[in-house]
């Protein structure tokens, strides 16, 4: 599944986050609880890894945009 986040696409998906968090959840000491709070902490993260893998390519197209307008 692919989470969409400010129009833009963002390859997370449930099997990356799942995996995450459960790391998480390890790294707290496997603690009782539902698990959502890893879950979320999860998504967060990576999908804000996502964005910082996408912003040089959405810096590229932006000057190549710019150039072609002059």
């Amino acid at each position: 599944m692919a989470l969409k986040d400010n129009q833009m696409e963002f390859s997370v998906t449930d099997d990356s986050i799942a995996k995450r968090a459960y790391q998480l959840w390890e790294d707290r000491g496997c603690p009782q609880s539902d698990g959502n709070d890893d879950w979320q902490l999860a998504k967060r993260q990576l999908l804000a890894e996502a964005r910082r893998r996408q912003r040089p390519i959405l810096r590229i197209l932006s000057r190549l945009r710019n150039r072609a307008a002059v």
